[in-house]
Order: C-alpha cells, then sequence, then structure tokens
C-alpha cells in the first residue's frame, strides 16, 4: 500500500463519517460508493475498519446495518443515559408568537403566510 493509498482511504473515512453523521435514514453502501465514486469493495472494507475501530474504542456509539443501509447509532450500554437526554433533557419552548402561529394554522388550514400575517396583524 503507497502512502497514496493510505490517504486515499482517510478521506474515504472522513467522507463516510460525514455522510453518516448528516444522514436521517441508513445509507445504502452502493450509495455511498456512487458519492465518493468508490467501488463498493473499498467502501465495505473501510466500513468494516471503521466498526471495529469503533468497537474496540469502546466508544458511546456504534456503526451499524439497519434498513439495508449504514447508520450511526448510540450504543446499548448508554441507553439509560440517552433515555433520559431525550425525555427530560430536550425541552423545547415556543414563543408566544410561534405558538399563535400554529394555532392559526391548525383551525385554518390550509393558509398562507399572507393570510397569517393579516390574521396575526403584523407585517408579512
Amino acid at each position: 500500500m503507497t502512502m497514496s493509498d493510505d490517504f486515499q482511504i482517510a478521506d474515504t473515512t472522513r467522507a463516510i463519517e460525514g455522510i453518516l453523521m448528516v444522514a436521517i435514514e441508513p445509507v445504502p453502501v452502493e450509495v455511498i460508493a456512487q458519492l465518493l465514486e468508490t467501488p463498493v469493495a473499498a467502501v465495505e472494507a473501510v466500513v468494516e475498519s471503521l466498526q471495529s475501530f469503533y468497537n474496540e474504542s469502546n466508544r458511546g456509539f456504534q456503526l451499524v446495518r439497519v434498513a439495508g443501509g449504514l447508520r450511526f447509532q448510540s450504543h446499548p450500554d448508554v441507553s439509560a443515559y440517552v433515555e433520559r437526554f431525550v425525555l427530560d433533557g430536550q425541552r423545547a419552548r415556543l414563543s408566544a408568537a410561534a405558538l399563535e402561529t400554529l394555532a392559526i394554522i391548525a383551525y385554518k388550514q390550509p393558509i398562507s403566510r399572507l393570510q397569517i400575517a393579516s390574521i396575526r396583524g403584523v407585517d408579512p
């Protein structure tokens, strides 16, 4: 393996991590290979390497295959903390204006932005 190969593997690794970090749904290996213009076998090799690395590093997350694709998910060992965070630590507060807008939408839907502004008495 040449130095150029090492750099290419590092770039592929970083790209895979970046893609999976922002993905909402599991991403098929074939899609990653197409995006990176890399053979599927090369992507598979990097994925296996990443899975081993994350497992051996005792991380709070895993790279898993699910629903025909890949995704990051929290490690089962930390599920109690993740559950507590999701249930208790994520209190989203809406402003009075946002609540008013949502109430108008719920009552009058479908409704345009201009109509909402007119009802609320604000400039669009």
